[in-house]
């Protein structure tokens, strides 16, 4: 297959071109990529990336934006490339301070399966969605995400890296037997979740 697949992530935030072009190479059997990009962090994590795949990889620069060129190679880096932090607001002073309560490792109430895939997009949802919550705590079954299930805790993972606060409960985590499997943000109590839900503007929570 010869054909140029194009991956336009220009107007996405940091890091979701990086997730469109992984995307892009896992289920696209081509050889060959073309991904648009209109700012400097995404042009070299967009680049680090595929180069850490073992890509061929040239950047032309048209204007104010980028394009990417990439090419599957069969050479696998030894020493793979750092990615660059994504930039992350400041949290400004009376600022809303946002708190999104999961109690579940699925979203509403009835098809399981269902849930579990709402709940997977409502976190993925969030990368591109400003302003960006203070904080996101996870109780009962919700640590499941932050713990074992892999796709919804890379996207708690980069939602950490834009400045995001994760809390996983204690008491949660030792119930289900996942105290060492916590992947992204720090052990939480009921203390501090009720001073979270006390200081809040606003809270929400997609149950």
């Amino acid at each position: 297959m010869n054909d140029i697949v194009t991956v336009d992530t220009r107007g996405l935030a940091c890091p979701q071109p990086v997730l469109e072009i992984k995307k892009a190479l896992e289920e696209s059997g081509g050889n060959r990529f073309r991904v648009l990009v209109d700012n400097d962090t995404s042009r070299e994590n967009v680049s680090r990336f595929a180069r850490n795949q073992g890509c061929r990889v040239d950047v032309l620069k048209r204007g104010e934006q980028f394009e990417i060129a990439i090419e599957r190679q069969d050479a696998i880096p030894e020493f793979p490339e750092e990615f660059l932090p994504c930039p992350v607001p400041e949290h400004r002073p009376g600022e809303e301070k946002k708190v999104i309560y999961i109690g579940s490792n699925a979203m509403g109430k009835g098809d399981d399966e269902l849930g579990t895939k709402l709940m997977r997009g409502f976190l993925r949802t969030w990368l591109d969605t400003l302003p960006k919550p203070w904080r996101m705590i996870f109780i009962n079954s919700g640590v499941k995400l932050t713990t074992v299930d892999e796709e919804a805790a890379d996207a708690i993972v980069l939602l950490e890296e834009q400045g995001v606060e994760i809390l996983s409960c204690g008491t949660c985590l030792q119930h289900f037997g996942l105290e060492d499997k916590l992947r992204a943000g720090k052990v939480t109590n009921m203390y501090e979740i009720i001073e979270s839900l006390n200081t809040a503007s606003k809270v929400i929570t997609p149950d």
